[in-house]
């Protein structure tokens, strides 16, 4: 019956009766066979005998199980001989029916399962004959040994230390390594007896072609007694008596030879040396191809980039490697032990970066559950993630989420894995400065589109703007003749008046627009009385409340302060009008201002929709409405912000849904008074028939122009096109040239120029709905051409002055 004895490792000596069919082994004591090895698994591998054969099948340990120097893949039995080697961890043992220290072991011939046509008519030995325990163990622990390192150069000089040690009759050894796609041989490692390891050496081709054909180890005794058909011109002129050649193949892949001779005398190799060669040849492959795989794999690993860090290589990495890249990754990375059917989840092991991130410390966190350490992972519903991905064993990426811990907060990126050990391991990464930097961005991006707006409504008032102006000067020319011809007339002189009036309104209009807009120059502020702004704005808005909302206006008088009336009565025209659309099914106004030390607080309160806190954070900022599509520009509390800011005040506002809202606004009060007293007589200028040309292509602007100028005593020529101007310059020789800017055609710009050219003396003003100054005004070449700059409506009064002030000098 057949037996197993353990030859190498803790058990060593001892043996097994095999008399069930199927036996077990393991670390565990439910095995059939318990071996006290802790490199040995619980349940290891088993044993099983079907038709007087025997099977090895390993039960996916953790170091694996090895059948005559190679792994057997978990899971899938392999037939197993009497006398081969099975190592499991660091227990060596063997099937056989008899063993003794002085016996021997009946071995099998070794399958090469490799990839190569059969040989033909090639000299290798078939049958392995008894084989001395005593190399077989030597064997085992040459293996282990090779298993051991790595290095492609350690591993090579090691083994043919072993060859020369074990086999003393060899005088030269190589390593030769065969690349399959190319079908070149070189040489990996030479040595002799005489000289040190390196030295290249010169063999027999023939041989080792041979053998790789074949993939059957080769062995002569005594070259000189072979056939002539069997030997090599280079075993002749190397003067070789012995030759061992045996293939290094692993995982039924032909790697190459391990080759050596003799070369002083005949029958300089035993046939227990070829066994002893090629029982070394297995492991020897298996590690040579290990050594390279890893030379090969660094690098890669090198060249792609220094700073990765580096992962689970193919080859057994040391703990120290793998804690260098776990403690050096960016990401932070924590461990975790699963505990009662997944809903229990301890820490046991995070890196630097975790803590560095989360502000915890190793030693604070390690054994604790992780609602002790997170507790704010419940609610961003990442246990549930380590519950499916434990179960599942399927990873789960989290998208960026808000992580607002005890000790630290922002945005954080999560991967959850599970690992073959069962425990769950969570990756992150902190995102707060690329969210703070997007955010930024956006903010930036807002704002550009902001401003776009912006410009394009300066444009657009700008346009707006000179249009009116053209205009309002036309109204106010008609206005001023009505006034000289009918100044006797009360009922005209009143009706002038209210057409002056409403002339002041829209001068206040267009420069309210273009303040807003920033297109215009600086308003200039006077001293003006805010309680009849507010005042007359409530009137102008009275009679578009609703009856169903009641409104209370107290208001103290002579509330004086430094602004612009129009813009200031603007501010309020917005904040009353909002109040009304806040309040459709009724509601109350109150209107307050009144003197608060050196401050004027004026209060507009309203008790209808409110708003929350995420719109009070944006009502000021341009284009933003809570209004629906089409009710709302965006621009009112903008405009009243700016405003508010430009007259050296300050707004503030307090709202909440359903309690209605609030605004404050604090302006500095005036030191002195408004002057109240009648206006003076206008000082007009009269002409003495002097010559003027005016240029305008508006028509109703061109003869409000005209016949103010004639009705100052001055002779006109009016002209609507810049190419009559030139024409009408050369005939007419006036003494002075009023000249629109905008004009089709040839502008009032480029006219200027040409009439210069004709007269260097020519007097021109120029009379334009743009400002002269801003993004509509003229450059300094221009202002040097010209001797005044009348903006429209210009009236009466100042047209005097200047035509008389230029036609002085």
């Amino acid at each position: 019956m057949l037996k197993l004895y353990i030859i190498e490792g803790p058990s060593k000596g001892k043996s097994f009766d095999l008399g069930e069919e199927t036996v077990s082994l393991g670390r565990a004591p439910e095995n059939n066979i318990q071996i006290d090895d802790p490199s040995i698994s619980s349940r290891h591998m088993k044993l099983e005998q079907k038709d007087g054969r025997f099977f090895v099948e390993d039960l996916k340990s953790t170091n694996g199980t090895f059948l005559n120097g190679e792994m057997i893949a978990p899971g899938k039995p392999v037939e197993v001989k009497e006398g081969l080697p099975i190592a499991a961890g660091n227990t060596l043992m063997v099937l056989d029916q008899a063993f003794t220290v002085g016996g021997t072991l009946v071995h099998h011939a070794v399958n090469f399962p490799v990839r190569k046509r059969k040989a033909k008519g090639t000299i290798y030995y078939k049958d392995r004959p008894m084989t001395n325990p005593k190399n077989l163990q030597l064997l085992y622990n040459i293996s282990n040994v090779l298993m051991e390192s790595i290095e492609v150069n350690d591993v090579l000089e090691k083994l043919m230390e072993y060859l020369f040690d074990c086999l003393k009759r060899i005088d030269r050894g190589a390593i030769l390594i065969y690349d399959d796609a190319t079908g070149k041989l070189s040489e990996l490692i030479a040595k002799s007896r005489e000289d040190k390891v390196g030295t290249s050496m010169d063999y027999s081709r023939s041989i080792v072609d041979r053998v790789i054909r074949t993939a059957k180890p080769l062995s002569m005794a005594d070259t000189s007694k072979e056939e002539e058909v069997n030997l090599s011109d280079s075993i002749e002129t190397l003067k070789i008596r012995s030759v061992m050649c045996v293939p290094l193949i692993s995982r039924g892949n032909m790697h190459g030879v391990i080759y050596v001779d003799s070369l002083n005398a005949p029958h300089g190799f035993r046939k227990e040396d070829l066994y002893l060669l090629v029982g070394l040849s297995s492991p020897a492959a298996v590690a040579i191809e290990n050594a390279l795989l890893y030379a090969n794999q660094e690098k890669i690993v090198e060249s792609r980039t220094k700073t990765l860090r580096r992962t689970e290589q193919k080859l057994r990495k040391s703990e120290a490697r793998f804690r260098a890249i776990f403690d050096n990754m960016k990401t932070g990375v924590v461990v975790y032990e699963v505990e009662k059917g997944g809903n229990k989840f301890t820490l046991v092991d995070l890196n630097h970066s975790a803590q560095k991130i989360e502000h915890i410390r190793k030693e604070d966190a390690l054994g604790k559950e992780v609602r002790d350490i997170f507790p704010e992972y419940e609610s961003l519903g990442l246990l549930k993630v380590f519950k499916r991905v434990w179960e599942s064993g399927e990873s789960e990426h989290v998208d960026p989420v808000f992580f607002e811990g005890r000790k630290q907060s922002g945005w954080r990126e999560y991967d959850v894995y599970r690992l073959p050990s069962g425990e769950i391991v969570t990756l992150f990464s902190d995102l707060t400065r690329r969210k703070r930097a997007e955010e930024e961005q956006r903010v930036l991006q807002e704002r550009f589109l902001n401003a776009q707006k912006l410009e394009s409504v300066g444009r657009l008032a700008g346009g707006v703007a000179h249009n009116f102006r053209n205009i309002l000067q036309a109204i106010l020319g008609n206005m001023e003749f009505l006034e000289m011809v009918y100044e006797d007339m009360p009922e005209i002189r009143d009706a002038v008046k209210n057409i002056d009036t409403s002339i002041t309104k829209g001068v206040d209009l267009v420069n309210s627009l273009l303040q807003f807009s920033k297109a215009g120059t600086d308003f200039k502020p006077v001293v003006t009385d805010l309680s009849q702004v507010i005042q007359e704005t409530y009137g102008i808005v009275e009679r578009l409340f609703d009856k169903k909302i009641r409104v209370t206006v107290q208001v103290e008088k002579d509330l004086f302060m430094k602004g612009n009336r129009s813009l200031l009565s603007q501010v309020f025209m917005n904040l009353f009008t909002n109040a009304r659309d806040a309040m459709p099914g009724g509601g109350r106004l109150i209107v307050e201002a009144r003197k608060e030390g050196d401050e004027i607080l004026a209060v507009v309160s309203d008790t209808g929709f409110g708003m929350d806190k995420e719109t009070l954070n944006q009502i000021f900022d341009p284009f933003f409405t809570g209004k629906e599509v089409g009710q709302g520009t965006g621009l009112g509390l903008s405009t009243v912000h700016g405003i508010v800011e430009e007259h050296r005040g300050k707004i503030a506002v307090s709202s909440s849904p359903g309690k209605g809202t609030t605004f404050k606004i604090r302006f500095p009060l005036a030191k002195e008074m408004a002057d109240t007293s009648e206006e003076t007589k206008k000082h007009i200028i009269s002409g003495n028939g002097q010559k003027i040309l005016v240029v305008d292509d508006e028509p109703g602007s061109l003869a409000a122009l005209v016949g103010m100028t004639e009705s100052l005593g001055y002779k006109v020529a009016g002209v609507s096109r810049s190419v009559e101007a030139m024409e009408t310059y050369k005939e007419f020789q006036p003494d002075a040239v009023l000249m629109d800017r905008n004009m089709p055609g040839m502008d009032g710009i480029s006219c200027i120029r040409e009439i210069m050219r004709l007269d260097q003396n020519a007097r021109i003003v120029i009379v334009s709905g743009y400002e002269s100054s801003g993004p509509n005004g003229i450059d300094k070449d221009v202002k040097k051409m010209i001797m005044g700059y009348l903006t429209k409506p210009c009236g009466l009064e100042d047209l005097s002055q200047v035509l008389s002030g230029i036609l002085e000098t």
